[in-house]
């Protein structure tokens, strides 16, 4: 008897489950018909199979812990109850989602479900009696929904005819496995046309067997054109509009020269001589942060002029930098020289994908301290080989990074003598580690004099326009959470960098507004190309010489994004609740003291380039 009770519960959730898949499916599927739909049928196949088997799985999570309530108390009322309470809270999340991916385009995230549920709610959507009556009438109506729908799945489960409920399993299966079949024959195929369909559907989660298939020889070698060619459709929308750019008379040789892990307060004349003597004849920002306290995430909005958790979509869609598009629309020469290979984080496909023929596979040496000699001696050859035409030219230094040096510059002292993060905690003194770093600085520094001794022996620094800066800093525990490097923290020591412009023709100039690394490319394309687009076409930046002070900026890593200003962060994990700090001592705050920022604003910048 209690068996069969059991049964009986059972195929009551799973139909709970199956009836809550679809209309979950039903309310998702306007935020498709509110977009250009799929051309082709085979899309629409998929996407169909795709949006009613999430949602399937979705519904069956949900199920799953009423399937082991009902083992532990097998009493049809109470389960009954808490199935009704589930599904209408799984109903209002997907409507939520809805609401969000239809404003936005883009789903419910760690960070936009902090934000809502932080007191953010009323900037996004406006709530005046009429609204609040509307919402309670809603919910109101999705418990009646499930209500009804426990009275209907209950008479057909007393009939001895009704279908078992086991059978949802096989529906959720039977349409998961369709999709994403489908989906990864398209992911070996480069059917992005496909494979953007995801876009639709909130965490999506696609099987990829690309590199089984090429292993088994059951799928072909796709063409490099074909891969560019299939990567231009999809939901990343960058830049909105084709730029409007002018040919200048006298165009400037850009080059960029990047520190890996160079954080602001190094810029000192003890430090990095060289750096502080071309700085008094440069624009300087003082108040200048990364968009990551990582080298991917640093470098991408370094280039591309976006808030850096886009840097998925550009891999993704294999989307250049617009600067760089720009530079080899003006014919400009290219040349690259990095310490570690600019293939790995992959950004020949994403930012310098444009001209990935022109970026080397590796640098040439036994380790660090020899790359960084090779690659000052190829960036000196190249100045030398291009005194007539235009170039662009990236000179990423790694010594600081890997805290590394020559005896010559070991000017800092004590230094550590071996780095081993095993041997470092948060008691430890922090002067010999720092140190040590200075050092390796200090020898970035000597490096740029010889390229700088270059450039004016050939007579470029008057037609040069150089960028000094790093891809994100490094610390030495100064907040005291054990944080020795980067990519642990958002504070001050791993975000704040240097950038120095030397701009010939600009009367030198320090400014103090808060600046970000996504401010590099409008200025250039502004300044130098007379680009009329609005700004807000290609770049979540301003340019640099706009001393508006703004509200806040975005940083990101592989887990959190942190809405930062000068005064306060905000930490938003993908999951869990948000963090307060303060920007100077990186300390804890409450939520009340944290410096407003227009939630409205935040949200505009995260979705402006997706369709």
């Amino acid at each position: 008897m209690l068996l069969n009770h059991r049964r009986e519960l059972f195929n009551s959730i799973l139909w709970s489950v199956f009836f809550n898949g679809v209309v979950a499916s039903v309310i998702s599927v306007q935020g498709i018909l509110t977009t250009a739909l799929a051309d082709s049928w085979f899309t629409l196949l998929y996407l169909v199979l795709q949006q009613v088997g999430h949602f399937q799985l979705l519904s069956l999570l949900v199920g799953l812990p009423l399937l082991f309530l009902s083992l532990l108390l097998p009493v049809k009322k109470l389960i009954t109850v808490f199935t009704v309470l589930f599904f209408s809270a799984f109903i209002l999340l997907v409507f939520i989602d809805y609401e969000v991916f239809k404003l936005y385009r883009f789903h419910l995230n760690g960070m936009v479900w902090n934000m809502l549920t932080g007191g953010a709610m009323d900037e996004i959507f406006v709530f005046d009696i009429s609204n609040i009556i509307t919402f309670i009438f809603f919910i109101a109506s999705i418990i009646l929904l499930q209500l009804g729908m426990q009275y209907f799945i209950r008479r057909r489960t007393e009939k001895t005819n009704s279908v078992n409920g086991w059978y949802v399993f096989l529906v959720v299966f039977l349409l998961q496995f369709g999709g994403q079949a489908i989906y990864a024959w398209s992911d070996a195929w480069y059917r992005v046309e496909i494979m953007s369909q995801t876009r639709f559907i909130p965490f999506p989660q696609g099987m990829t067997i690309k590199r089984f298939l090429r292993d088994k020889g059951w799928a072909p070698d796709i063409p490099q054109e074909l891969k560019l060619k299939a990567s231009a459709s999809g939901r990343f929308n960058y830049p909105v509009q084709a730029l409007k750019c002018a040919s200048p008379e006298q165009k400037p040789n850009i080059l960029f020269i990047i520190s890996d892990s160079l954080r602001y307060d190094m810029l000192q004349p003890e430090i990095m001589p060289v750096w502080s003597k071309l700085a008094a004849d440069s624009q300087v920002f003082n108040f200048h942060l990364s968009t990551g306290n990582a080298t991917r995430f640093g470098v991408y909005g370094l280039f591309s002029g976006l808030f850096a958790h886009y840097w998925f979509d550009s891999l993704n869609t294999q989307s250049s930098s617009v600067l760089i598009e720009e530079l080899k629309n003006q014919q400009y020469e290219f040349g690259f020289f990095a310490n570690a290979r600019l293939t790995s984080p992959e950004f020949d496909k994403a930012i310098f994908s444009a001209v990935k023929d022109k970026i080397p596979e590796k640098t040439s040496g036994k380790n660090v301290l020899e790359r960084e000699y090779e690659i000052t001696r190829q960036a000196k050859t190249f100045f030398q080989k291009n005194t007539n035409n235009p170039f662009f030219g990236l000179v990423f230094f790694d010594a600081p990074h890997a805290y590394v040096n020559p005896p010559q510059d070991d000017k800092f002292k004590p230094a550590l003598q071996s780095l081993n993060y095993l041997n470092i905690d948060n008691d430890s003194d922090p002067v010999p580690f720092l140190n040590r770093y200075k050092n390796a600085v200090h020898f970035t520094d000597r490096l740029t004099g010889e390229l700088i001794q270059i450039l004016e022996q050939q007579g470029l620094m008057d037609n040069t326009i150089i960028i000094l800066t790093g891809d994100h800093g490094q610390e030495a525990n100064e907040t005291h959470t054990n944080s020795w490097g980067h990519n642990s923290n958002f504070s001050k020591y791993q975000i704040q960098v240097p950038l120095v412009i030397y701009w010939p023709g600009k009367t030198p100039k320090t400014y103090s507004q808060l600046t970000s690394h996504v401010d590099v490319v409008p200025t250039l394309l502004q300044e130098v190309f007379s680009c009329s687009n609005d700004v807000k076409e290609y770049s979540n930046g301003q340019s640099l010489f706009d001393q508006t002070e703004r509200d806040f900026v975005l940083v990101n890593n592989w887990n959190n994004k942190a809405i930062v200003n000068k005064s306060s962060l905000k930490i938003y994990p993908d999951i869990g609740p948000a963090e307060y700090r303060t920007y100077e001592n990186y300390q804890i705050q409450s939520k009340e003291k944290s410096n407003s920022i227009p939630t409205s604003k935040v949200i505009e910048s995260i979705s402006r380039f997706y369709k």
